[in-house]
């Protein structure tokens, strides 16, 4: 029983466990979702009469794109400057993306909302719980 609750791996690939907990997670909420959908389509009588769209009727083409490119973008300047600059400057940009406007205020919001949440999680996952960050 004990070596069913411990993992044996080299201190250089501890980073590597949480994503794989994450993904079995979602993996397993997907199909949990996907059942309880077929079972309330067939209990409601509609299971054949199935209609797919991916989005709803004029959904925010300027946001989904915009975070769509500057997801892509952040993984390659990810590599080039580092973490902790990258994501200053990705969550500036998606923050500016979603306020919708390029004021003097959202421009603060943006920027205090950025260096926070980018030094805390730097800091807490970065220095004092020692994970590998990208």
């Amino acid at each position: 029983m004990k070596d069913l609750l411990t993992v044996k791996l080299k201190f250089s690939e501890y980073h590597t466990i949480f994503p794989k907990i994450m993904l079995t997670i979602l993996i397993f909420l997907a199909v949990l979702m996907l059942l309880l959908n077929i079972v309330k389509r067939i209990r409601e009588g509609t299971l054949t009469a199935f209609r797919f769209q991916f989005f709803v009727d004029n959904y925010d083409k300027l946001k989904f794109y915009g975070t769509f490119v500057l997801l892509i973008a952040y993984a390659f300047v990810l590599e080039l400057i580092g973490f902790l600059p990258a994501s200053i400057l990705f969550m500036f940009l998606i923050s500016l993306l979603f306020i919708g406007n390029v004021k003097k205020k959202s421009i603060v919001v943006s920027l205090a909302n950025s260096l926070a949440t980018s030094l805390v999680i730097w800091y807490l996952f970065g220095q004092l719980f020692d994970i590998t960050l990208p």
